[in-house]
């Protein structure tokens, strides 16, 4: 016999409740494993973060500009640098573009020029002209320092004259030095 309390509208009510309930937590098959911490986070960003091909700064400089890692400091004087390494020069253009204000470049055959060229680290007062050019396999970046002399104010036209080693009619001062 079924007791009472099981035939009740109530008892009935809430097995036609739950059947669904327990039949839609039944699972096909075996159980699935969760997915790993490292499945789920996005892959890690590269520890040297540059792109192919990007020219990574060493720890030389010439005039404020960081000298490229493959790139040797050939000449240095007191105005101008060269550079020679094995990079390609699209790279080394932009390495260059990256590391210095320039109003706009110039290319001509091979090379690229910037004319006009302030280095971001470097003094703000000097302006610089840039050269790439691939030499062979390797690559060519000659800096030249173009800043001009500063203009002294308040001199005679006499007195230019003799600055830049003239007398004021045009005649040498010493015309064995222009021998």
């Amino acid at each position: 016999m079924i007791p009472r309390s099981l035939v009740s509208p109530r008892f009935a009510l809430l097995v036609v409740a739950i059947a669904p309930l327990a039949l839609a937590c039944r699972t096909e098959g075996a159980p699935q494993a969760a997915p790993s911490a490292s499945a789920a986070s996005p892959p890690a960003v590269p520890v040297d973060r540059l792109a192919p091909g990007e020219l990574a700064p060493g720890t030389v400089d010439v005039f404020g500009f960081p000298v490229p890692r493959e790139l040797e400091v050939v000449s240095r004087t007191r105005d101008a640098a060269l550079l020679i390494g094995q990079a390609s020069p699209d790279a080394v253009s932009r390495y260059v573009r990256a590391h210095v204000d320039v109003s706009h470049l110039e290319v001509a055959g091979s090379r690229t020029i910037f004319p006009k060229a302030r280095i971001k680290k470097g003094a703000p007062d000097r302006v610089y002209r840039f050269v790439v050019a691939p030499e062979g396999a390797r690559v060519k970046l000659a800096i030249e320092d173009i800043t001009p002399p500063p203009v002294v104010g308040g001199l005679s036209d006499a007195e230019r004259w003799r600055r830049a080693g003239f007398s004021p009619d045009g005649m040498p001062l010493d015309p064995k030095a222009l021998e």
